[in-house]
């Protein structure tokens, strides 16, 4: 199945080109994604995630089609 990832700045997965549609297996998890991609479950953490601009918990089953955005959240005054 195919999904297309986006991620900002300070988030930078290696192992994924930014902005592109890429091949996951069924059943996978945003989180175990992640780990796939060297992300540890330690740091993810501070990793939100939305699906076609609706936010979602990292536990959200993927699914075929599915636009993925990640992003580390920013604050200040």
């Amino acid at each position: 199945m195919k999904i297309k990832i986006e991620f900002v700045g300070f988030l930078n997965i290696k192992s994924v080109k930014n902005n592109t549609w890429i091949n996951v297996e069924n059943s996978l998890s945003i989180s175990q994604l992640l780990i796939n991609h060297g992300i540890p479950k330690l740091n993810q953490k501070f990793i939100f995630a939305t699906i076609s601009k609706i936010s979602q918990p990292l536990t959200y089953i993927l699914q075929d089609k599915d636009e993925l955005f990640l992003y580390l959240p920013v604050g200040g005054g």
